[in-house]
């Protein structure tokens, strides 16, 4: 061996052209070793043209594709925040809804009753208002999840390391 590849050995053998111990001509051996030989060469060849591969996908990922990946990390953020916000009117709006329906009201009976539906009322189409729009947030917050695996995977293994934090957030 030198320089990292393989080179075929002269051998001379001794006993003439078989090897008697295990049955193998010297002829088969040089054969198979030069068919080796040949694979090794077809390997190192596949290794130096995928490694040429790798740094040219390397340096392709292209600015679009990044300002997009900065883009759609910040709309996450944005929309994480918006999520976080409407959790808390919704439970603010609970525990008010609470405080009211406790309340000592000093209201005649039917009367009462009518405040009491009509609250009801008010407050079912507020809840129902509110679960439609957490439920589309939560949509566009997956399909921008999607979209930033899809390009996660269009930047390839080369960019994962620098936004691995953001895979964290997700």
């Amino acid at each position: 061996m030198s320089s990292g590849r393989w080179q075929l050995q002269k051998f001379s053998p001794s006993l003439g052209s078989t090897n008697y111990t295990n049955g193998t001509s010297y002829g088969s051996l040089a054969m198979r070793n030069t068919e080796l030989l040949k694979a090794v060469r077809e390997l190192e060849h596949t290794c130096i043209t995928l490694r040429e591969e790798n740094i040219l996908l390397r340096k392709s990922s292209s600015p679009e594709t990044e300002e997009k990946v900065k883009r759609l990390k910040r709309k996450n953020a944005e929309l994480a925040n918006i999520a976080k916000r409407l959790e808390e009117r919704a439970r603010k709006l609970q525990e008010a809804n609470l405080r009211v329906v406790n309340s000592p009201v000093l209201v005649k009976g039917s009367s009462l009753e009518h405040y009491k539906k009509a609250f009801a009322r008010q407050r079912a189409k507020d809840l129902s208002e509110h679960a439609d729009v957490i439920l589309a947030k939560d949509k566009e917050i997956e399909e921008l999840r999607q979209e930033c695996r899809d390009l996660h995977a269009k930047l390839g293994p080369s960019k994962v390391q620098n936004l691995s934090w953001f895979w964290y957030v997700i």
